[in-house]
């Protein structure tokens, strides 16, 4: 089973202690969001042309691989659409030059006219798709938000699952009140699905993996079974949800039950 973690749980720490976190709990690949307090991918310095290399050697060193490049990116708001596009084409380039896999975008919420708002969605994913062509990077839509719905991804899906680039982030605690039974939810989507995010919840309180409600152990190997050959990510929230424990405690605990 192939673990990562967001370094949304740890968004403070510098570069080499994230690496350090992955290798002391045998996690191979990272998803970043965030390094030394910094979420804008322009101002990560590390990720700068000038430590690119530096970088590239970091991870090769401690053998852990950039995975998932995070960002801000969502379409659903024409006012911000353009500014939505430039993140993203910063991205790819930026995870090109430091080695990522891909980028993570949202569609996230229904604004105005809900038929225009989702072609608004799938024009941005599909622009980024062409434009990542030439990086060979992928470009990953999170299930997220008003996005997580069967009718609104099939509208997604037929006009992006074509491209090569174009790929679909399970976010399982998102989509539990949408799809009570994970199997309904991979069984439909499981061709488009590229990359994993689980965390774990009591009610509305996040809680350490194992400790909630959320059958993440079932959903792996439900995957596994089917053929996933991609990552599990740990999104350990602690970011947005600062009375969290430290990541340190959450990958003891995702460690310990997925392996």
């Amino acid at each position: 089973m192939k673990l990562c973690f967001s370094t949304l749980g740890c968004h403070d720490y510098s570069l080499e202690e994230i690496l350090s976190l992955a290798k002391n709990h045998g996690i191979d690949a990272l998803e970043i969001r965030g390094i030394s307090g910094e979420l804008d991918n322009e101002k990560i310095t590390c990720f700068s042309k000038g430590e690119a290399s530096k970088t590239k050697e970091a991870f090769a060193r401690l053998g852990v691989r950039p995975l998932v490049l995070g960002t801000s990116c969502a379409f659903h708001d024409l006012s911000k659409y353009e500014a939505a596009l430039a993140e993203g084409y910063a991205a790819i380039e930026i995870a090109s030059r430091i080695g990522f896999s891909a980028i993570r975008v949202f569609g996230d919420r229904t604004l105005g006219d809900e038929a225009e708002c989702i072609d608004r969605v799938c024009e941005g994913v599909l622009s980024l798709c062409r434009y990542a062509e030439r990086f060979g990077v992928d470009v990953y839509l999170e299930v997220h938000g008003e996005f997580n719905t069967e009718e609104r991804l099939l509208r997604v899906i037929e006009r992006c699952g074509a491209h090569p680039r174009f790929g679909l982030i399970w976010d399982a605690c998102h989509t539990r009140n949408t799809f009570p039974d994970p199997r309904v939810f991979y069984d439909r989507f499981a061709p488009y699905i590229r990359h994993v995010h689980f965390k774990d919840i009591k009610g509305t309180e996040h809680v350490l993996p194992g400790d909630g409600a959320l059958p993440l152990k079932g959903i792996a190997e439900m995957m596994l079974e089917g053929g996933y050959d991609g990552h599990f990510s740990l999104e350990w929230e602690k970011k947005w949800h600062p009375e969290l424990p430290p990541i340190e405690e959450a990958l003891d605990a995702y460690t310990s039950l997925l392996k």
